[in-house]
């Protein structure tokens, strides 16, 4: 059970990490004296909470439209991350982790209307989003919808064991569309 837990967690991270809002990891701290009293451990804080996705503009201004998702998705992203890092810590912060889980829910559910026709490679701007979003239009659909199901219910854990339990699936939800729809930057 414990080797399916670490291998759940190793590849959400990976997944997570394609996501984006990824800040390098930040140096083990020294452990503590033999003598010390154990630490109570400290719930992840977050400075300043991510939101949920932006109002998209008419797509009349293709290049302003690709810019607002892109922007909307970077968003996500640190939403991903404040999932990940509650995923990590022994004791999640279970307010920022709700409320995170909450905008990553918002997000896939807006996300169906952000690829209107025009606003792919086609349109010769620089963009992530492959082709094949347009034209496989059902298979993006089905794992969006996939994506829609699992982060509901991550919206929807009221407890630590239940966010911790869910998060695996939702993360892997979330790789599958990267790993299908989207083209990484070569500098990335």
């Amino acid at each position: 059970m414990k080797a399916m837990l670490f291998a759940a967690a190793a590849a959400t991270t990976l997944a997570l990490a394609a996501c984006g809002g990824g800040e390098p990891e930040k140096p083990a701290e020294p452990a503590p004296a033999a003598d010390a009293a154990p630490a109570t451990p400290e719930p992840v804080a977050v400075a300043a909470a991510p939101t949920g996705p932006a109002a998209m503009p008419e797509p009349t201004d293709i290049a302003a439209y690709m810019k607002a998702r892109h922007e909307n998705y970077e968003m996500l992203g640190k939403n991903m991350k404040v999932l990940q890092d509650n995923f990590q810590a022994e004791t999640p912060d279970m307010a920022a982790a709700t409320a995170a889980a909450v905008n990553v829910k918002a997000f896939a559910d807006a996300m169906g209307a952000w690829f209107p026709a025009g606003t792919g490679p086609d349109s010769g701007i620089e963009s992530e989003a492959k082709a094949n979003i347009w034209t496989d239009r059902a298979t993006f659909d089905a794992a969006l919808t996939k994506l829609q199901t699992e982060s509901g219910k991550l919206a929807a854990a009221t407890d630590a064991a239940a966010f911790k339990a869910q998060f695996p699936a939702t993360g892997g939800s979330c790789k599958n569309c990267h790993d299908t729809f989207r083209e990484e930057k070569k500098d990335q």
